[in-house]
Parts: C-alpha cells; structure tokens; sequence
C-alpha cells in the first residue's frame, strides 16, 4: 500500500515494538538506577536502541526517497555511537568502570563523529554512499545505495569495538561464581546475539543477497534485554506485578477492598495481554486492509487508534480505574464494531460480542455493568452491515481469524485464572488466619495458665515468707518454690555481704547449688550479670547468654542458655540478686522478670523483716544478759567479789578466754600496800 509516500510493510509492526519495548525498558532502568553504579551506560544503549527502531519504522514507512534518506541519517546517530556504547557498557559491568573517563570516551567518539558527519553531508560525497536510493524489491520500496569506503572503516571500526566487549563480558563469565556466573552467561550471550545479528546481515549485503530488511535492531532489542536480565536481574514480573503471588492480606482487610484488588488485577493482566495479543495481530489487520481500495484506510486508523488506546490503559498503572476499565470496555467493543463492520458476523465477532459482556461484567458494579451492556447493544444496532462477508482468502486472513479466536480465549483464560488465582489465595489466607487465630488462643491459653501459676507461687511464697523470719530458711524457700512451680534450669540468690565487698551466694537450687554454698561461691559486683543488676539496681534479661559479652560462665552449670538476675530491691537499697536460668536460648523472657521482679519484692520486705526481728532479739539479749550480770552483782558483798563475778560473766557471754579487771585509784593500791 502506498498513500501519498507511505506504505505499509509487515515489518514495521516488530520494529515498533522493539521502540515501544525499548522505551519501557529505559523507564524501567530510570527507576532502578540507584541499584547498579553505571547505569546510565546502560540508560544511553537502551536509548539508542529505541531511537533506533523508531527512524528504521519510518525508513520502512516511507516511499519518498527523500524523505527515506532523512531518515537513514538519523538512524546514524545509533549505529556509529552503538559500538561506543556497547563497550563502555562491558567496561563499567566487567568493573572496570576508571577506564570511562571523559577523554577516553570522547578518543572514543571520534570516528563516530565523523560517520555521522559524513551521513549528514551525504549526497555532496560518495564516501559514505554512492547514489542513494529506493528499489522496489516486490513487497514494499526499500532504501538502496552502494556502500562508500567510509562505510567500510566504520564496520572494522564497529567490528574492534564489539569483540573488545564480548572478550571483557567473557573473561568476566569465565571467572565468576554461583549466581554471578549465570548473570554474567547472560550478558555475554546478549553481546553474542548483537554482533552475530550483525555479522549475518553485512554478509547477506557482501554476497549480494535479496535483504532489504536488517534485522539487527530486532537483534539489539534481544541483545538489550539479556543486558537486563543480567544488570538487575530483569524479571518479567518487574514489569508485570501481578504474576508474582498476591500480596499477605490483612487480617482487618475489608472484603470490598479486597474485590476491588482483584478487579484491578484483572484490569492489568487482561490489558497487557490483549496489548500484546493485538500487537502481534495488527500484522494480518493491516496486511488486509491495505490490499484493499482506499475507503477501508480508515479503518486501518481505528485499529491503530484502538490500540494505542489499550496502550495508555494498560501502561497508566497509576490511572483511575474507572476510566482505565472503561478504556478497556472501549477497545474491545470497538474491535468488536470494526469486525462486524468489515467482515460481518463471523466466529470472530461473535467471540468478541461474549468477551466484551464478560469483561463488562467482571470489571464494573451490577449498575455500570448493565449500562455497558447497553451501549454495546446499541453500537451493534448502529452498526451498518457490509456489503459482503469476507471469507478466509489467503494466509493472513487465516492469521487473523486464528489471533482472533486466541486473542478472546486467552483474555478470558487470562481473567478467569487472576480471579481463580486470586480467590484460592484468599481462602488460604483466610486458612492461614484461622491457623493462626488457633495458635494465638493457644498461646494466649498458655500465657493465661502461666500467668495464673505465677500469681499462686507468688501468693504461696508470699504466705510462707510472712512465717518465716530466718535469713537462711527465707532464702531456701524461695529458691525451692521457684523451683518447683516454673521447673527453671537453676536458681540462686546472693545477698550483699558488705563485710567481704562481694555477693555471697545464700541458696541455690540442685547439686550445684549446694556445691556453690560449700565453696562459699560469691560475685564481683563489677563483673557478670549478677553485678550488673545489683549496679543498675534493675533487671537483666539475657536471651542467649553466648551473645552477651558481660556474661560469666559457670563450670558447675554448663547447660545455661538464657539468663535473668532480678535485684532485690527496698526502696533504693540493694539487698541482693535473684538469678534464674535457663537450658534453652529464648527460653526466659520479660514475663518470667516481671514474675521475678514480684517475689524479689516480697523476698526483700522478708529479709528486712528477719534483719529488724533479729537486730531486736539481740538488743533483748543483750538487756536480759546485763541484767542478770547486775543481779549477781548485787548478791556480793565485796567488791572482791563484785569483781569477780563480773570477770566470769563477761567471759562467759563474750566466749573470751581471758579476762581482766585493772583498777587505777588514787592514795595506793587500792588500800594496800
């Protein structure tokens, strides 16, 4: 087809596509610049790349030689800058990235520069081509001019540049490792497809070969996405989310939310896909419609039209829904009004008409749901029939029967998987809750039972310290009640012992503990975390003792994994530290101080008491033994005697070995001489 110096080729619709890709990928690297240093290397290939593809689409657009021409010098920004940008690319990935400074690259940059020079001043020359032109090759006009010596020292140019950059991705595969290794297979393949794709299209041109296509733009958009794949580990899902499996749902999420979730999912998926599916099949559409007379162009427009359409609903991911789902509605009602209008109603469009009211039906509420079932009713009545049904002719008419069929097919294959996909992911989070609403009202059970055992060893030894008004026998209670009520590794107590500056340990539990006693084992309070307690005056919680530099190892407790030393505390004096432990890492916790931290209390308000109660037995010792020294006293008669008496007493009460009495009175030893 050719209007008025344009024509329509089937190759177009690919290279298109290479740009409209290549354009996606670039956004897709803008986003993700921050996670690989160099990507701008990366940014400029891609960028070539699309406007590469882009001025090749309108070469294979155009008939006007002229015109043709404009094009092809445009398209010489890429191709001398391509082999620059291919090896600056395999310096920064292979880490050699000191080498792209500013003077290296604009060395770099010379010969390019001057191709494009060349390019731009082309027909006043021949160095670069020799009477550019079109031929016809049978199927469209194709641009032809014979190749100047220019053109040649580019290739050998070009040709230096790419095997500089596939030894250095080489030699970095070759030496990488795991995971790196695959990545770097990756990149060394997508310079192997570029170069080869290369090769084999300036070997057609040397033998002479019939090619008016070149097919390393195709080539390069492949070479691109494995540079992708192995820069950030590309992944289709990085462009198309919902393939990846749907996000946790809250357990406080909202049932609409999560519908509407599920529509819009569908939105994307159902988009993208028919953008793809009706990209592929515009080759056929517009093959046909051009062979055609000049009233069915239009309609060549519409289907362009509508694709860009889908183009922006699919791409506009932030967009209102709404509009999007509307856009959606649009496009394949208008498919389905186009397909009526040109070919009748065949197979295709009645696949279309059952698409569009199943779409319509999923995408919007029961109310706009019915209101486009409307409008689409009301189009396929307008819609006046063609003058004749157009049956399968040739190859493309098959092609586009066949696309139709998949396109509507696979859409709604596409839709009922989200939504299948998307439903057993909700039911198996909602199993998912269940198990976990189960395992929380277990535990909740367990921290209710445990908590309650607390509150009744609290409350026990809380009755049986109010009896108990010796040290010793206080301390040993309280070791032995936490003993049996929380079944701990191992607990002792110390007492501060301000005699010796230490710690001393008064009870533990088990054989180590009567070992320590013996031993007379005590602490440091400037070491462990016994004495760090005892210091800060709070509680110290150790989850696993292996991790905590401060912690002191006992050789007679080898199975501790998990710590806590609780002060016991009156007020702002220290009297001690409860220490309790545990043979499993995590195995205490703030519960088991909290509970702790109870009985050091109570253990503290007992240990005052017995030190008050035993302070006053001493006092009433001590006043009943003066006493009874001054009773006997009283019964001598001399003070012989008196004296005597008291020498005996003092010793007996004292359990001194000896004892004597000097008298210093004034006219003589004391009335002798």
């Amino acid at each position: 087809m050719d209007i008025a110096g344009w024509q329509f080729t089937p190759f177009i619709v690919p290279v298109l596509g290479a740009a409209i890709f290549a354009v996606a990928l670039a956004l897709f690297a803008w986003r993700r610049r921050e996670d690989a240093a160099g990507t701008w290397v990366f940014l400029v290939l891609v960028a070539l790349a699309a406007w590469w593809s882009f001025t090749y689409a309108l070469e294979l657009a155009t008939t006007d030689p002229d015109t043709m021409f404009l094009w092809v010098k445009m398209e010489w920004i890429t191709i001398a800058l391509l082999p620059v940008a291919l090896l600056l690319f395999a310096l920064v990935y292979t880490g050699h990235g000191r080498f792209v400074t500013l003077r290296n690259v604009a060395l770099l940059m010379i010969l390019p520069l001057t191709m494009i020079t060349l390019a731009w001043t082309t027909p006043a020359h021949t160095l670069l081509y020799a009477d550019p032109g079109v031929v016809d090759n049978g199927s469209f006009i194709a641009f032809y001019a014979q190749r100047g010596p220019a053109f040649y020292v580019h290739v050998v140019y070009g040709y230096i540049l790419l095997l500089a950059a596939v030894f250095l991705m080489a030699r970095a595969w070759r030496r990488a490792q795991g995971e790196a290794r695959k990545l770097a297979f990756l990149v060394l393949l997508g310079s192997l497809v570029a170069f080869f794709g290369n090769i084999a299209y300036q070997t057609a041109l040397l033998l002479g070969l019939p090619v008016y296509v070149d097919l390393t733009v195709l080539a390069l958009l492949l070479s691109i996405v494995f540079f992708a794949w192995g820069w950030f580990r590309f992944r289709w899902t990085d462009i198309v989310p919902e393939l990846r499996e749907m996000a946790p749902v809250p357990a406080d999420a909202d049932v609409a939310n999560l519908a509407h979730n599920t529509q819009l999912r569908i939105l994307n998926l159902v988009s993208l896909t028919l953008g793809v599916l009706l990209f592929v099949a515009l080759i056929p559409i517009l093959t046909l419609l051009s062979r055609e007379e000049a009233s069915r162009w239009p309609y060549m427009a519409a289907y362009v039209a509508l694709f860009l359409i889908l183009l922006v609903v699919a791409l506009w991911r932030q967009g209102p829904y709404g509009l999007r789902a509307a856009g959606l509605a649009t496009v394949y009602l208008g498919l389905l009004l186009l397909d009526l209008r040109i070919n009748g109603l065949t197979p295709a469009a009645g696949l279309y008409m059952v698409t569009y009211a199943a779409f319509v039906a999923i995408l919007f509420s029961r109310r706009a749901a019915a209101l486009g079932l409307v409008i689409g009713v009301i189009g396929l009545l307008a819609t006046p029939p063609p003058e004749a049904t157009a049956p399968i002719r040739d190859i493309h008419s098959l092609i586009y029967l066949l696309l139709s069929i998949l396109m509507t097919i696979a859409l709604l294959l596409v839709g009922l998987f989200a939504l299948r996909r998307d439903s057993q992911t909700l039911l198996r989070r909602s199993r998912e809750l269940a198990r976990a609403l189960n395992v929380e009202r277990t535990q909740l059970e367990q921290r209710v039972a445990d908590r309650t055992r607390a509150l009744e060893a609290s409350a026990t030894i809380s009755r049986q310290l109010s009896t108990i008004l010796e040290r010793g026998e206080l301390v040993r209670e309280v070791v032995e009640q936490l003993r049996v009520a929380f079944a701990y590794y191992h607990v002792h107590i110390f007492l501060w012992d301000e005699a010796s500056g230490l710690l001393k340990m008064a009870g533990g539990t088990g054989e180590a503990g009567q070992a320590m006693l013996v031993m007379g084992h005590g602490i440091d309070p400037e070491q462990g975390l016994v004495g760090r307690a005892f210091r800060t005056n709070s509680p110290v919680v150790v989850a696993d003792v292996s991790r905590d530099p401060g912690w002191l190892p006992n050789r007679l407790l080898p199975g501790t994994r998990s710590e806590i030393a609780v002060p016991i505390n009156y007020g702002d004096e220290v009297l001690g530290v409860i220490d309790a432990q545990d043979n499993e890492a995590n195995g205490l916790g703030q519960q088991d101080a909290q509970l702790l931290q109870i009985i050091a209390g109570q253990l503290a308000v007992a240990l005052r008491n017995a030190r008050l109660v035993a302070q006053i037995q001493q006092q009433a010792e001590q006043a009943a033994l003066i006493n009874t020294i001054n009773q006997k006293i009283a019964q001598t008669i001399d003070m012989d005697g008196a004296i005597r008496v008291a020498l005996v007493e003092l010793s007996r009460a004292l359990e001194a070995g000896s004892a004597a009495v000097h008298l210093d009175a004034e006219g003589g030893a004391n009335g002798h001489e």
